[in-house]
């Protein structure tokens, strides 16, 4: 494959996010060694490529960025830098381990081009880069099985969200109502419209505990 590879894919950019360094590293190298891409940026952060490009001319930055973009350390800054990313013309492909299988479809809702499960062999991923690098969509088969197997998620408002997600994890509605910046009572619709959005596509909600059982199939708390 690397005997193959053409001036233009040489000169094709791509951008590694990945918490984890070893997975980093070989996604890397695999892109770079037998795609052909040039490996401009590696790191563990959405926020930390914005700011790596923010440093750079618009002609250094990367075609495609490969990120893991699941679990519940994404917050709502990372989902607006992908958006951002996507209106400045870099395309994003997804490779995940796509678990839990109901953040998946929260993410593509974000706005991705292709989504690879860390399960697949290496050459899906290379194959995946090329198409999506190429405009068009890529969707593994290991990774269209666990969305179709994905629970249906609702869809919540960004303050919904943060009182879900600081209520699953035990926090009193008041501390939650002071950290987002509302009064107690807002704080609780909020929290009443979750449980409604819950019930609505059957997967009821009444207690803390299915609150924080469904936040963590959804993939908003650990």
């Amino acid at each position: 494959m690397a005997a193959r590879r053409s001036t233009a894919a040489r000169a094709r950019r791509v951008a590694v996010v990945e918490p984890h360094v070893l997975q980093r590293n070989r996604t890397a190298q695999l892109l770079h060694r037998d795609a052909g891409l040039d490996v401009v940026f590696a790191g563990e952060s959405v926020l930390a490529l914005m700011a790596w490009m923010s440093a750079r001319e618009r002609s250094g930055w990367p075609h495609l960025l490969v990120t893991e973009l699941l679990g519940p350390g994404l917050g709502a800054r990372d989902r607006a830098a992908v958006c951002a990313l996507r209106e400045a013309g870099v395309r994003v492909l997804l490779m995940s381990s796509l678990h839990p299988r109901g953040a998946t479809q929260r993410i593509l809702d974000e706005g991705v081009d292709g989504v690879v499960s860390k399960a697949d062999e290496e050459v899906e991923l290379l194959r995946a880069a090329g198409r999506v690098l190429a405009g068009e969509p890529a969707i593994t088969e290991r990774a269209l099985a666990a969305l179709r197997m994905a629970p249906t998620t609702p869809r919540l408002s960004e303050q919904e969200t943060k009182v879900l997600e600081f209520y699953a994890v035990g926090q009193p509605i008041d501390d939650i109502a002071a950290q987002i910046g509302v009064r107690p009572d807002t704080a609780r619709k909020y929290l009443s419209r979750v449980k409604e959005k819950y019930a609505a596509i059957g997967r009821p909600a009444k207690t803390r505990l299915d609150l924080a059982r469904r936040a963590h199939e959804d993939g908003l708390v650990d």
